[in-house]
């Protein structure tokens, strides 16, 4: 994998055909809206089409899909002209979402952005002949004007159609038309917007595209993803999200800034059924783990992640996909390694920083804590504090009974650090877990607080033997 490069193939979504779903909104209002006949005689008589337009768009939108794309092979570029005229002269919204349709789906087989190209060509040849020359036919330029209509299909499927003319063939938008589309893109990017498939499928083609890249990581698309991540979204706008991480980290310096998407990725991965996610995902973390400057940061926020506990799984499954299996088994091999080299101590933090704990040797071995009970100390505190949130926000019963264990056994193997315990408010949270309705976690939380108050915790140990 190349820092640079373009993304290999992916079988499956946005792969070959531009396509995003079958259920997503904008696809069901457009089946939707390719069955309404549209009249267009009256518009011929008001002026509004030219004739030859007329001659072309009457006959054409007769046809099946199946056979206008037959069509297209014959007069495509006739026919693509005239579509593109039509968004240009027709205000009504129903036939211009009509016409949008139509231009879609003249773009549902790629080969058919060699019409576009072939518009966009005529116009700059044009244009460098004569400046002083009226302005020519645009393949693009009409579809960014239309994303300041009211009509929310009419800009969203203006949106998709820009990308893949933008994207999907040689032709490339200019940096400030670029830009301007991009944070338009961005601006959209709410949980709330019911055409966000629509604006990701958008992002996931232009991102394919490396100097299309540079400005997404530069705008707040990435915030705005994290956000959105972050909430209760169906498996395919996840899918969606991680493909262009995906596509991001085969820059080397933009993988600092997606090491943000790991801990929320691991969340997804732990509860993810579709094949297609998991091999997202798996791919994402094989780039972070290959193309990172500093794989050892990706590795140990996967760690935190639990991420190895998940491999562990999905190695022992069985995948129609082998690629599945070969990434399990790439990123389970880089954690593993990581995780021998890294201290006892390296995996007791990276299990406090992951907010979820389990009992293990590292919290029940005495020799443990023996060793490392005074590094609970560094960093002013950072593992105590940590500690202290966990008491308090999480609801887990075995995170929070490991938390109040692991209280207990840094008093008993460090006695001069009650005082860090009572400063910190540790024993103020452990004291409320005593009202806890999980009765692991009630006793967890009484032996820690016997362990506080008592200066000899062996010698009552031994004779409660």
């Amino acid at each position: 994998m190349t820092s640079l490069g373009i993304a290999p193939t992916i079988n499956g979504d946005m792969d070959g055909e531009f396509v995003i779903g079958v259920t997503d909104t904008l696809t069901v209002r457009a089946s939707q809206i390719r069955s309404e006949a549209i009249m267009w005689q009256p518009l011929l008589r008001s002026a509004v089409i030219k004739e030859h337009d007329y001659n072309v768009i009457a006959v054409y939108d007769t046809m099946t899909k199946e056979q206008q794309m037959e069509r297209l092979k014959v007069d495509g570029l006739n026919i693509v002209k005239t579509l593109i005229n039509l968004t240009i002269s027709i205000c009504n919204e129903k036939i211009l979402q009509h016409v949008l349709v139509l231009v879609n789906d003249v773009l549902s087989d790629k080969e058919n952005i060699k019409l576009f190209e072939e518009i966009e060509e005529a116009n700059v040849a044009e244009k460098e002949a004569n400046k002083e020359a009226p302005k020519g036919l645009s393949s693009w330029e009409p579809f960014l004007d239309l994303l300041n209509r009211p009509d929310e299909f009419i800009v969203n499927q203006s949106c998709l159609i820009l990308a893949k003319v933008i994207s999907c063939g040689h032709f490339r938008l200019d940096s400030k038309n670029l830009n301007w589309f991009i944070n338009w893109q961005v601006s959209q990017l709410l949980q709330s917007n019911t055409y966000l498939h629509t604006i990701l499928a958008s992002q996931q083609l232009m991102m394919r595209v490396p100097e299309y890249r540079a400005p997404f990581y530069n705008s707040t698309c990435l915030d705005k993803m994290l956000n959105i991540l972050s909430t209760r979204i169906s498996f395919q706008l996840q899918y969606q999200m991680v493909f262009c991480f995906w596509l991001l980290s085969f820059r080397t310096t933009y993988c600092f800034k997606l090491l943000d998407f790991v801990k929320p990725t691991a969340e997804i991965l732990r509860q993810a059924v579709k094949e297609k996610v998991i091999r997202i995902i798996l791919q994402f973390y094989r780039n972070l783990l290959t193309n990172h400057t500093a794989p050892r940061k990706a590795a140990e926020l996967m760690i935190q992640g639990k991420v190895q506990v998940v491999m562990g799984q999905l190695i022992e499954k069985n995948w129609k996909d082998e690629d599945i299996k070969e990434d399990v088994e790439h990123v389970k091999g880089v954690l593993d390694e990581m995780l021998q080299d890294m201290s006892t101590f390296d995996s007791y933090l990276a299990e406090v920083k992951s907010g979820k704990l389990e009992w293990s040797p590292l919290h029940t071995n005495p020799a443990f804590w023996r060793e490392n009970a005074q590094k609970l100390n560094q960093n002013d505190h950072e593992v105590l504090r940590m500690i202290r949130i966990l008491l308090k926000d999480e609801q887990d019963p075995t995170t929070l009974a490991v938390c109040a264990h692991d209280v207990g056994e840094y008093v008993r193997h460090y006695p001069v650090g009650k005082y860090n315990v009572e400063k910190l408010g540790l024993k103020e949270r452990v004291v409320c877990l005593l009202d806890n309705d999980d009765p692991k976690v009630k006793s967890a939380a009484l032996l820690a607080l016997q362990k506080l108050m008592l200066n000899n915790w062996e010698f009552m140990a031994k004779t409660n033997a």
